[in-house]
């Protein structure tokens, strides 16, 4: 969550290529050499050799810079001609003499420049005769001063451009001559590049791979809003292009709710128009179809599905998908026969570039394409933007979708389950099941208002089929009211719910447990036994409900302040955990926040683990109710470390996330931190001063300041009355001091008269009675 600054790529980025790049330039001085720059599409190859190429020509050397066509259907040698044309046209007369008529005559049916009858026929073409030729001429145009060739696209170019090649690289030019290739790393073409070998290494390969974060963030425009920034970061996965077309227009207009990475897949695109389109310019006109066609249908795909959608033969389509193969845009599926986008972002962008008409057309074309004998999916997101009611079957299909979905994509779930229940006489479980994703995706005062309405009275039997899906609809109701700080209405909720519902249903059991762990339950151990009993309701035998069990057990240990049992408890959760999978812990994704909870103070190190797998799983899921919390998880993580800059761009994420929640309290915990972390460390207690203080002990010793109550800190911060007992007794005793009062008197210190650890304080000083207090409502509160 960082930012960076914007701008095209300068220092720091790639600087490690460009350092390899002009290294090959230094030893090309007294040998030729040769360079492979390969990658994926849009990952910065073209703009890295045109770097390499200013700066050989600040070093006085002459550069060549050539493309094949990108038609594929240029001349011989087209890349050759496209970079050393001009230069013989412009060459000294005595140099072209000293090549020969013999040479001349040849070059002269490939270089237009030389005035000949060029041909249009590779086979016309002596290709040794010319390599031999155009190595003269590299020779001729270095001179003493050296010659930088370029060759982009190469995997485009003819095999008489992979002959040049190795003719090079046996008889190298006597000249200071650097050649790069720049291609990409699939297809014939470039298997036929990476094949070129010497024994003696004079080919050296430079692998262009995606950005590393802050590289990539670095890319990025100021002023995004922090979760569009974190979704393109994600989605671009660090490749340069991908960043300048999803960072170009408006965020997404989804009301701030992440999307999926998964819906980067596979139906309507989540993403806003934008004028930055892919440079598909290479693409030939059937290919650029099957492209449109392959976003329409969404991955996997078929070339029988791109063929009927694109209306080409099947012959056509499977060249045109081998042509895209070629370029490195798709790549085949696990499956024999199918296909898949290797970016899914960019085939979200190509759906998205395909315009509303065009578009529409193509996937209902994709809906009516024969049947694969493979269930994809694909025909519930071209169901979605259709504006007819759902026939009976289709509604069927759309809950069945929004279920297998709703931890996954939950805001495409949302959706589809809204449109399942607009069939007339929809019963209440697609209503449900709608609420869910609506908590899920970051919006639970939405979906309260929708529980309002569905929620039957107090009174009202309810049919012994509906009791699971009741109970369940509870525990998300109750998560919403938590989420949104109404703690003790969402305790209600889950009381009235009998404790054998709350059995058959662990999510039940576990839920009460969050709840007691931010509720600050002033009774002792109700959060352990609750803990516990989740432990005793979840089987072993479902790995995700157990384990968040164990991590919630453990959360609750740490919190009575008893650091063995939670490492014990902690160190049995994480690797089940670990061992789901990205999809496998969708559902319990929040068990990490207690996982980092649980080892807080005694291991900052793995929490900051445990928050970041947890913040990248809630992000990765689009489940935008957790990410907050994890932001902040992450920012006392890394103020406890010294990453002040961290910690102070986690919180500052955090304090934006729950103003979208409406989660007041807690964008104020948020803010309260950020503001602490923004003070500098001159400012932290204990910092810097040898007073071993926690990230929670200075954040409460900085909050004893505004006058705030122990029960005001408990509800600010998210722990335990008790907790927070706990941690005052521990800040007394580090600072040497007897009352709250010292405890300000000292923070109002410089640091350069901050008493020695275990020196009197001396008496406190007078304060005024009462002091305006940052809480909701802003009534001010008596010093104690």
């Amino acid at each position: 969550m960082p930012h960076g600054q914007a701008g095209e790529p300068g220092q720091g980025v790639r600087a490690h290529e460009l350092a390899l790049l002009t290294q090959e330039l230094d030893h090309a001085r007294t040998s030729a050499g040769f360079v492979r720059l390969s990658g994926e599409p849009w990952v910065g190859k073209t703009r890295l050799a045109l770097r390499l190429a200013r700066a050989a020509a600040h070093r006085e050397w002459a550069v060549a810079c050539g493309r094949a066509a990108r038609d594929g259907t240029g001349r011989p040698f087209h890349a050759l001609v496209d970079a050393l044309d001009d230069q013989l046209a412009s060459a000294d007369p005595a140099a072209l003499r000293r090549l020969g008529p013999a040479r001349l005559r040849l070059l002269a049916q490939v270089f237009p420049a030389l005035g000949g009858a060029f041909t249009e026929n590779p086979r016309d073409v002596d290709v040794h005769a010319v390599a031999r030729a155009v190595r003269a001429v590299l020779e001729e145009l270095a001179g003493r001063r050296g010659l930088l060739l370029v060759l982009d696209d190469a995997h485009r170019a003819g095999r008489e451009v992979a002959e040049f090649a190795e003719h090079l690289l046996r008889r190298p030019p006597d000249a200071p001559v650097l050649t790069v290739l720049v291609h990409r790393g699939g297809g014939p073409g470039a298997g036929r590049l990476a094949s070129l070998a010497h024994p003696d290494g004079a080919v050296r390969h430079i692998p262009l791979r995606p950005l590393p974060r802050a590289a990539a963030a670095a890319l990025l425009p100021d002023g995004l809003a922090p979760l569009h920034r974190e979704l393109i970061l994600r989605d671009a996965a660090g490749v340069p292009g991908l960043l300048r077309a999803l960072s170009d227009g408006e965020p997404p207009d989804t009301g701030g709710v992440p999307h999926s990475s998964l819906e980067l897949a596979c139906g309507p695109s989540p993403l806003a128009p934008s004028v930055q389109a892919l440079d598909l310019g290479a693409l030939s006109p059937p290919a650029r179809r099957a492209a449109d066609a392959a976003a329409a249908a969404g991955d996997p795909f078929t070339v029988e599905t791109v063929a009927h959608t694109a209306l080409l033969s099947v012959e056509e389509a499977l060249r045109a998908v081998d042509e895209l193969h070629s370029e490195g845009i798709v790549g085949p599926d696990r499956r024999a026969g199918w296909f898949r986008f290797r970016r899914p972002a960019a085939r979200a962008l190509l759906h998205q570039a395909a315009g509303a008409a065009r578009g529409r057309a193509a996937r209902e074309r994709a809906l009516a394409a024969p049947a694969t004998g493979e269930d994809t999916g694909a025909a519930v997101p071209a169901l979605l933007e259709t504006a007819a009611p759902p026939t009976a079957a289709q509604a069927d299909l759309l809950e069945k979708y929004a279920r297998a979905t709703v931890f996954t994509q939950p805001a495409r779930a949302e959706r589809a389950a809204r449109r399942a229940a607009e069939r007339p006489g929809a019963p209440p479980g697609a209503w449900l099941l709608r609420c869910q994703a609506l908590v899920l995706c970051g919006r639970p005062a939405r979906a309260l208002t929708e529980y309002a309405r569905l929620w039957p009275p107090q009174e009202a039997p309810r049919p012994p089929a509906g009791v699971t899906e009741w109970t369940e609809a509870a525990v998300w109701r109750a998560r919403a009211l938590r989420l949104l700080g109404a703690r003790s209405q969402a305790r209600r909720v889950l009381r009235a719910v009998s404790a054998e519902d709350r059995a058959a249903v662990p999510a039940a059991q576990a839920e009460l447990t969050a709840l007691l762990l931010e509720s600050g339950q002033p009774t002792r151990g109700a959060a352990l036994g609750a803990a516990r009993r989740a432990v005793r309701c979840a089987p072993e035998s479902d790995v995700a409900a157990h384990s968040h069990a164990l991590a919630l057990l453990a959360a609750a240990h740490a919190a009575q302040g008893a650091a063995e049992a939670a490492r014990e408890a902690a160190g049995e959760a994480g690797p089940l955990l670990s061992g789901l999978g990205r999809e496998g812990a969708a559902p319990v994704v929040e068990a990490w926040r207690w996982l980092g909870e649980a080892v807080a103070d005694g291991d900052g190190r793995r929490a900051r683990q445990c928050f970041q797998l947890g913040f990248d799983l809630a992000l990765h899921h689009g489940q935008g109710h957790l990410l907050g919390s994890f932001a902040l998880g992450l920012a006392r993580a890394c103020l406890d470390s010294g990453d002040l800059t961290a910690a102070a761009a986690h919180a500052r994420f955090a304090a934006t996330e729950f103003d979208r929640l409406t989660a007041y309290d807690s964008a104020a915990a948020a803010q309260d931190l950020l503001e602490f972390i923004e003070r500098g460390p001159e400012h932290h207690p204990g910092k810097d001063l040898g007073i071993p203080l926690s990230t929670r002990e200075r954040e409460i010793a900085m909050l004893i300041g505004p006058g705030l109550t122990n029960k005001q800190i408990a509800a600010r911060m998210n722990i335990s009355i008790k907790t927070v007992e706990t941690y005052l007794g521990r800040i007394f005793k580090k600072l040497g001091v007897k009352s709250r009062a010292q405890v300000v008197f000292l923070l109002s210190l410089p640091v350069s008269e901050f008493p020695a650890l275990g020196e009197e304080c001396g008496p406190a000083p007078r304060r005024p009675a009462t002091v305006r207090s940052p809480a909701p409502g802003g009534r001010p509160h008596r010093s104690r």
